[in-house]
């Protein structure tokens, strides 16, 4: 099974992670390695300082592509072709990773592929049978086919980039096109493979597609899965045996070492024992890797026995999934693949004279199963069963991982509602009279927070991946934008008319809705480019407000799997969607931006004077606040997800050593404090508790002492106490939070009167979005009535009188929420 974190090896090469440094001579490992990998990026592009042109620079990468491809094709001519892809594919699948443990940012599994590829090109295997004995052993050379095919590989990569930067000019896609492309070149791996297996299985596995398959392929999606997975238990059976021998073996060494080194045998003794040792042991590592393809390779009959299904059936799946002979020579299907063309995407097994199969490497198969029958379906005629099941499946699958996560929410699905007709003769201006129907998937209501899905099913065409630009905006379009433009059309209807006429005629209300969120999700794994949202707003395929998150179902589940806390979701999509939050980070992988804003970060200093503006009641911009606004850098995120892997690996009973889950930073009281409103359940619960963790190390810490410093005082003098922070940076998270402590349960009906007119009064006082008070029990320190009021700021005389009565001080004097000029720092 593939390391889901060598899908992010490729990455460390090319980029790396701005971050200050420590103080002097700190150095830590990461730091050591991302200045390697700087600098073998740096020497990579020495070569081309003499180009002046990004055409040029493109023409020098292809001229080296080529130079080095014929070099790997001439080394692969004398050893058996399969001996040499199944070695790679050794020397490119590192080990299940321990936490804190780095991948090897060379073991890229597309590199098994690029010369699977290359040595496919010539046709032995399918036409003759070479004998063994004829063969040399290709063990001896893997080391440099491996250093040949990772410089095709950043050849390969180098040559897209300059391309795009060339083409930038006259195609606005040009940076998505890269991605799209670089991606498909050498990213794989990009779903834990149980959960692609569980996935295959709900999108065909329903009587009526299941039925459909049958008779578009001969075989169902378990039948598939079955043969190719047999393909690797099988592969991973030869290997293990061959190590334990060589195991074996080493222990008789070790053992004769370490009794010399205690002395227990005099040297003269163990001199020829030792010699005979060491000799097993070289031995035992030439056999293990002499020949591996003869051994790993199967045939029909074998792969029946194992997975109990007929040999007919095997036989079916094979041919589906074969690679077909190539029409190119070996450097021009090289070449092919390094543009983001691979024949293996869809046929992942390799096919000889005899019959026999080797399948290219374990990342391949389970992504090749779901486009090999989408297209079998539609080349059928048998696509509408399947087409319809997989949109409610994406759908119902979305609703049920936010809904985990939102308990008490309301969950609407597949529901019709209407809007405004633009063609109308007269303006439909009231709810009760718009005529035109419109569909939303999925709308969740919690506590004030509505989160609008759209869900969008469709796969990006292969040319769309290979980086064809008119292929690629009509799939983005119709994945991403209309995604967005059907998200935002009920979003302004919430905002607007404060809720939906549903087709039946039912009003659903959502008076009480201030912050709404929208996501697009896909089946697609978009890596690369749903990330790089800065782009697909300037290249028109994102409207610049209200941006989506733009998120796969799979990594929405393993965020749904991560999320301890309902605010932790809620959080995230504040940050993910921001607009300054685009433009500052950089991730190839949705998960490296999840993990990192887990980490502490995700954030993006405010603009102090807009804050001024907006809000005059805050005071005005200190030059603290200023200086840390223009320290403001972007930053590009290398892999972040090697815990993540480590722990899905002790999950899934890879690996012995326990590996705790990435959790979020947070301060341990402000997390005590939003479960026990979490508990209350009392209205704004959600929002708060969101406030509550959005706040900086500095700031948490402020709230989570606030209790224990008005309980204390109380305790003091039997008085109530209270303490109020204000705070906020945009209109939809300004806030006032006031504790006050009840130091007698007596007084619990008065103190709880007294707060709810003060925080209406001070809400108003402030114009902030929200204001919440908690009543704090003087004894024990613990919330035992949550306040909640979110009404839209604005003129209100009542509240001004209220305000005046009540004697409130000036704004200036408050302490504010406000992060102090280190608190913002990631913590760590």
């Amino acid at each position: 099974m593939g390391s889901k974190a060598a899908r992010h090896a490729h990455r460390e090469k090319a980029r790396r992670r701005r971050r200050k440094p420590g103080g002097a001579g700190e150095s830590t490992g990461h730091d050591e390695e991302l200045l390697q990998l700087l600098a073998a990026s740096v020497e990579r592009l020495d070569r081309y300082k003499h180009c002046r042109t990004a055409s040029e620079g493109a023409e020098a990468a292809q001229a080296l592509l080529k130079k080095s491809l014929d070099e790997l094709v001439s080394l692969t001519a004398p050893y058996d072709p399969w001996d040499l892809v199944e070695l790679l594919r050794v020397r490119c699948t590192p080990p299940a990773p321990a936490a804190g443990q780095g991948s090897d940012p060379e073991a890229i599994a597309a590199l098994v592929e690029l010369v699977a590829v290359a040595v496919a090109g010539d046709g032995r295997k399918e036409t003759t049978q070479r004998a063994i004995a004829e063969t040399p052993l290709a063990a001896p050379v893997i080391d440099r086919l491996h250093r040949l095919a990772l410089e095709c590989l950043h050849r390969g990569s180098e040559a897209v980039a300059f391309q795009a930067a060339a083409d930038a000019a006259e195609d606005a896609l040009a940076r998505i096109r890269v991605g799209a492309t670089l991606r498909e070149m050498t990213v794989r791996n990009q779903v834990y493979p149980h959960m692609l297996r569980d996935t295959l299985r709900a999108l065909f596995g329903t009587p009526e597609v299941e039925a459909d398959c049958r008779e578009a392929l001969g075989f169902t999606v378990d039948d598939a899965i079955a043969v190719l997975d047999a393909c690797c238990e099988l592969r991973g059976r030869v290997w293990d045996e061959r190590m334990a021998a060589v195991a074996s073996t080493s222990r008789l060494a070790v053992f004769l070492a370490e009794a010399a080194e205690r002395g227990e045998i005099p040297d003269r003794d163990l001199d020829g024992p030792r010699e005979r040792a060491l000799v097993g042991v070289r031995e035992a590592k030439e056999k293990a890797s002499s020949n591996p393809a003869d051994a790993i390779a199967l045939d029909a009959r074998q792969l029946a026995a194992h997975t109990g299904l007929v040999p007919d059936l095997v036989s079916a799946v094979i041919d589906v999934f074969t690679l077909k002979p190539l029409q190119q020579n070996p450097r021009e299907a090289a070449l092919a693949f390094l543009t983001g063309t691979s024949p293996l995407r869809m046929t992942p097994l390799l096919r000889d004279a005899s019959g026999r199969v080797l399948l290219v490497h374990d990342a391949l198969h389970l992504p090749a199963i779901r486009e090999t029958f989408e297209q079998s379906l539609k080349d059928a005629n048998r696509w509408a069963a399947y087409s319809k099941h997989r949109g409610t499946y994406l759908e119902e699958a979305a609703a049920e991982l936010l809904r985990r996560h939102l308990p008490q929410a309301d969950v609407h699905s597949g529901f019709e509602y209407f809007v405004p007709d633009p063609a109308a003769p007269v303006p439909q201006a009231e709810p009760a009279r718009y005529t035109k129907r419109a569909e939303g998937d999925v709308l969740v209501v919690a506590d004030d927070i509505a989160i609008i899905v759209e869900a969008k099913a469709v796969a990006l065409n292969p040319r769309a991946r290979a980086g064809d630009s008119m292929r690629l905006r009509r799939d983005l379009t119709r994945i991403v934008t209309d995604a967005a433009a059907q998200a935002q059309r009920l979003r302004e209807r919430i905002e607007t008319d404060h809720g939906v006429r549903l087709r039946d005629g039912r009003w659903l209300d959502l008076a009480h809705v201030r912050e709404v969120h929208t996501v697009a999700i896909s089946l697609e794994d978009l890596s690369g480019i749903a990330t790089t949202t800065a782009d697909l707003v300037r290249t028109g395929l994102l409207p610049p407000g209200n941006l989506p998150w733009t998120v796969s179902l799979h990594d929405l589940q393993v965020i749904s799997e991560l999320i301890a806390r309902p605010a932790e979701l809620v959080l995230y999509l504040r940050r993910r969607t921001d607009t300054e939050t685009t433009q500052k980070f950089q991730a190839v992988d949705e998960l490296d931006l999840f993990l990192h804003f887990y980490e502490g970060g995700l954030y993006v200093e405010p603009d102090p004077d807009r804050i001024a503006r907006e809000f005059p009641q805050f005071g005005p911009p200190t030059v603290a606040a200023r200086r840390r606004r223009n320290a403001e850098t972007a930053t590009l995120l290398t892999s972040c997800t090697d815990r993540l892997d480590a722990w899905y690996f002790y999950q899934l009973g890879h690996t012995r050593t326990p590996v705790e889950k990435p959790a979020m930073k947070a301060d341990a009281g402000v997390l005590a404090l939003i479960d026990e409103i979490t508990t209350l359940a009392r209205p704004g619960w959600l929002a708060v508790a969101t406030t509550l963790l959005d706040g900086s190390a500095a700031t948490q810490r402020q709230f989570a002492s606030a209790a224990d410093l008005i309980r204390k005082q109380s305790t003091a003098d039997g008085l109530p106490h209270s303490v109020t922070l204000i705070g906020g940076t945009s209109q939809l998270d300004t806030h006032v939070l006031i504790w006050t402590s009840v130091p007698h349960p007596a007084q619990r009906a008065q103190i709880h009167e007294f707060l709810l007119g003060y925080l209406r009064a001070k809400k108003h006082q402030m114009q902030t979005a929200r204001a919440a008070g908690f009543l704090i029990d003087a004894r024990s320190g613990k919330v035992i009535d949550f306040l909640f009021d979110n009404r839209p700021p604005g003129p209100d005389p009542e509240l001004d009188q209220l305000a005046a009565e009540m004697g409130l001080q000036p704004t200036s004097s408050m302490p504010h929420s406000l992060p102090p000029p280190k608190a913002r720092r990631p913590r760590r």
